[in-house]
């Protein structure tokens, strides 16, 4: 298993930024991600007690990476490299980031289907949207990737997130990662990562899972080989910067759920 690596970028040129602005009496509550300068998505609020979302915006409309970068990426080798790292640091914005390379099956899930998180597990503890009396909706497909157990009424649920949907990718590109993945290669996906943990301040019942650890994954490279993947049920590596004060979880949550999905 490779080690993961701390990093912290202290002065940034990046086309992303985070963006967090207040609402109500709250001075910060709500959390974007943007790209030169516009709202890409919204990463939520910053209740603990409200329920996880990701909500994508008109600047989410591109993939975020150099060339040279890409085809290291698709490469799959030598990932680990810290002098590639630090090459792959120079994209993201000022913070500080907890880099690791795990390993999952993306499933692709459409919006308001069985298999979508705020149909299904979320609905199961907030229930509906008070005011919608409706799910929420991304809105776009996005992926699904492991639900691991953590005890104690805990459960991490992680999520691969597009810049852009699916009916935007290149046929070309597609066939050529269907006939690399068929021959065994596994290429790599690069993402901005969050970790938030969630818990409603009551719920109904005696319910086995009542705090949600949502490890959300936004693609910056890789939107063709994750969903490839998906489509021939094949393993993903992904290298994962997970912004560490953009999360709302402590670095001792955050070091738990990193090992949780490193086995």
């Amino acid at each position: 298993m490779t080690k993961p690596m701390d990093i912290t970028i202290a002065d940034s040129s990046s086309l992303l930024s985070f963006e967090k602005v207040g609402g109500g009496q709250w001075p910060v509550w709500d959390r974007f991600l943007m790209i030169e300068g516009k709202r890409a998505y919204h990463l939520g609020n910053i209740c603990g007690t409200c329920a996880f979302f990701f909500e994508r915006l008109e600047g989410a409309n591109r993939s975020i990476s150099a060339t040279a970068i890409a085809d290291r990426l698709n490469t799959g080798n030598t990932i680990a490299d810290p002098a590639f790292v630090t090459t792959l640091s120079q994209i993201l914005p000022t913070g500080s980031y907890r880099v690791t390379f795990p390993t999952t099956r993306p499933r692709l899930i459409t919006p308001g289907s069985p298999a979508d998180y705020f149909v299904a597990e979320q609905v199961d503890l907030w229930g509906l949207d008070p005011f919608w009396a409706l799910p929420h909706h991304p809105p776009i497909p996005y992926y699904r990737g492991r639900s691991v157990p953590l005890g104690k009424g805990r459960q991490l649920f992680e999520f691969i997130i597009p810049m852009f949907p699916y009916t935007w990718l290149n046929k070309d590109r597609l066939a050529h990662y269907q006939q690399e993945s068929r021959r065994g290669v596994r290429s790599t996906a690069f993402t901005l990562s969050i970790l938030d943990i969630k818990q409603p301040a009551d719920w109904d019942g005696d319910l086995p899972i009542t705090e949600h650890w949502c490890l959300a994954h936004y693609l910056l490279d890789g939107h063709h080989k994750t969903y490839t993947a998906a489509q021939e049920d094949m393993p993903l590596q992904i290298i994962s910067f997970l912004a560490v004060d953009e999360s709302l979880a402590s670095e001792e949550q955050i070091e738990s759920a990193l090992i949780a999905i490193a086995n």
